[in-house]
């Protein structure tokens, strides 16, 4: 049976969040909202959930403000001189590469604290999701899937919202200036390293924090989906207002969080939700030709993806050796540096259909690549040097060699995982 979870973030971030919580529940359409256990109020909105027993109540993982569930000495990435937070989404996305292994570790011990703490607190947690949306950086996601396992958590947020659908029946264009658009294609570019499937639909990214009725006239959610979450942000501001001191974000005062909440007040949203829609043509298309695709043997997916990557490295090879007149070597350097990633997200999907943790395969498939690397620069200035190859036609020559071993290379060591 469809379902439609109206969720409230933050709940426990402060007083005027956490009544306005309470009052769209009994008044409204609140049925669901994310607890921030370590937030100041998080043993008043813990109390207030009692007098909602059907709400469907998660966990709001934070890892960017305030302090800790965990022993500060034990998450030194995470934070700083003052016991407190110290990262954004940027700096978590940055360290998930220069500090992966260490970053799992110390994520994994203070969502789990965090946890542990919601559980002390008598809080069942039916969901799971992260202030910011943390957790859909690759190699946090990978954790967080593995305590939603281990905690039987039954849902997992996943950005999978389909803008082209939004945008069908929502005129505005505000997400084009308040980074709503940008937010939309980075979450969903990483959901899809991440190999995230749901099938809870989430509306809407990109007039997040913006949610006023207009937003509800025609919401379409695509075939395939069983439930449908709205993140909304509800506050009532004036009782806020007055404790300054308790706000660590000012967008907690925002006028629409006012709105959000009288939003939330008006059951006549219920009505227009409509599951089942088709998708627009360019998407339908694509999973049309994808369902194609994936019914190719895999060999003949390697060569024809192998074969786009070669093209498309020999052309920046040229374009750099030619066009810009660079040397060589420089040239070859620039070329794997820029084509390197493409290559990876496109074997790892399209080729191999891996589902193994993305930070993990991702290291694997660039080590391969350096060792190739070596190889590439040894074969090239033989060529060039001792043979007198042309700077062109011998770096064609050994990506045409070079073919069978990069496949072997993928398919038993970078990307052996494979989707269920």
């Amino acid at each position: 049976m469809s379902k439609i979870i109206f969720n409230a973030d933050d709940f426990g971030i402060s007083l005027g969040v956490n009544e306005a919580i309470f009052q769209a529940y009994q008044k409204g359409v609140l049925n669901a909202a994310s607890l921030m256990v370590n937030q100041k109020y998080a043993t008043d909105a813990v109390a207030l959930s009692q007098k909602m027993p059907d709400l469907d109540l998660g966990l709001h993982v934070n890892l960017t403000n305030e302090k800790p569930a965990a022993d500060p000495s034990k998450i030194r990435l995470l934070v700083g001189a003052g016991g407190k937070f110290k990262n954004g989404f940027v700096k978590l996305l940055w360290l998930s590469f220069i500090h992966p292994k260490a970053l799992r570790v110390q994520v994994e011990t203070e969502v789990e604290a965090q946890v542990l703490k919601a559980l002390a607190m008598g809080v069942h947690i039916q969901h799971l999701d992260s202030h910011r949306h943390v957790h859909m950086i690759p190699v946090l996601f990978d954790v967080f899937e593995k305590i939603a396992r281990k905690y039987q958590i039954k849902r997992l947020r996943v950005i999978n919202e389909c803008a082209l659908l939004t945008m069908r029946t929502n005129k505005g264009w505000s997400f084009l200036f308040d980074g709503g658009l940008v937010k939309y294609f980075l979450l969903r570019a990483l959901a899809f390293l991440n190999g995230a499937v749901s099938k809870t639909y989430f509306y809407t990214m990109l007039y997040t924090c913006k949610l006023g009725p207009d937003r509800f006239q025609n919401v379409l959610i695509p075939e395939g989906f069983d439930a449908v979450e709205v993140m909304i942000h509800p506050n009532i501001t004036k009782i806020d207002a007055p404790h300054p001191e308790d706000i660590f974000d000012s967008n907690v005062l925002s006028p629409w969080r006012d709105k959000e909440f009288e939003t939330l007040c008006d059951p006549t949203l219920l009505q227009n939700f409509h599951f089942g829609q088709k998708y627009p043509l360019p998407i339908a298309l694509y999973q049309k030709l994808e369902k194609i695709w994936f019914k190719l043997p895999q060999k003949i997916r390697f060569l024809l993806v192998g074969g786009f990557n070669t093209v498309f490295a020999f052309c920046v090879y040229a374009f750099l050796l030619r066009l810009l007149s660079l040397p060589y070597l420089l040239a070859l350097i620039l070329q794997w540096l820029i084509t390197v990633n493409v290559s990876i997200v496109t074997m790892r999907y399209y080729v191999f259909q891996s589902r193994g943790n993305f930070g993990v395969e991702y290291a694997k498939a660039w080590g391969v690549y350096v060792w190739m690397f070596f190889f590439n620069s040894l074969f090239l200035s033989f060529l060039v040097e001792i043979c007198h190859f042309s700077e062109l036609w011998a770096q064609a020559l050994y990506l045409t060699v070079s073919t069978i071993l990069t496949y072997l290379l993928h398919k038993y060591f970078s990307f052996a995982k494979k989707i269920k």
